[in-house]
């Protein structure tokens, strides 16, 4: 059996906010199983890694 690809949409914003910047992630999954399937997958710890790592290279410039 072929495994199926667990796609997603994610919508990002970045905004002024005062004296910094909002940013917002939102993930849109084709339905729960696909949404549960990328949280056991560390979804949630990845993007904020990600996070992590923008906030240091914006920092250093």
């Amino acid at each position: 059996m072929q495994r199926q690809a667990r796609r997603f949409t994610a919508v990002i914003k970045i905004e002024p906010d005062g004296d910094g910047t909002r940013y917002t992630a939102i993930a849109i999954h084709a339905d729960a199983s696909a949404k549960k399937s990328h949280e056991e997958m560390g979804f949630l710890d990845g993007w904020g890694a990600a996070l992590d790592q923008l906030v240091d290279v914006m920092k250093a410039r």
